[in-house]
C-alpha cells in the first residue's frame, strides 16, 4: 500500500510538473506584450517567442485567450 500512495504522488506532482510547462509563440511582439511578456525573442516559424509570460499555465489558459495549444509534456500555444 505504501508503495502504491508514493507511485500516485510521484504521478500527481509528474503531471502537475508537465502541464505548467508551455512554451507560448505569438504572431507578434504586440500579441505577446498582450499577455503580459517581458520581451519576444526568435519563435518557430514566422511566430516570436513570449518570454517571461506569466498568463498561460496551462492549455485551458491559452484556449481561454484564443489560443490553439497542442503537445503532451511540453505544451505549445499559438497566438495567432
Amino acid at each position: 500500500m505504501k508503495q502504491v500512495c508514493i507511485l500516485l504522488a510521484v504521478l500527481l506532482c509528474t503531471a502537475a510538473v508537465a502541464d505548467a510547462i508551455v512554451y507560448v509563440y505569438a504572431s507578434s511582439c504586440a500579441r505577446c506584450n498582450s499577455i503580459g511578456s517581458v520581451s519576444c525573442g526568435s519563435g518557430y516559424g514566422n511566430m516570436v517567442s513570449c518570454i517571461g509570460q506569466m498568463a498561460i499555465n496551462s492549455c485551458s489558459d491559452c484556449r481561454r485567450i484564443g489560443g490553439v495549444c497542442s503537445g503532451y509534456f511540453s505544451a505549445y500555444c499559438m497566438l495567432y
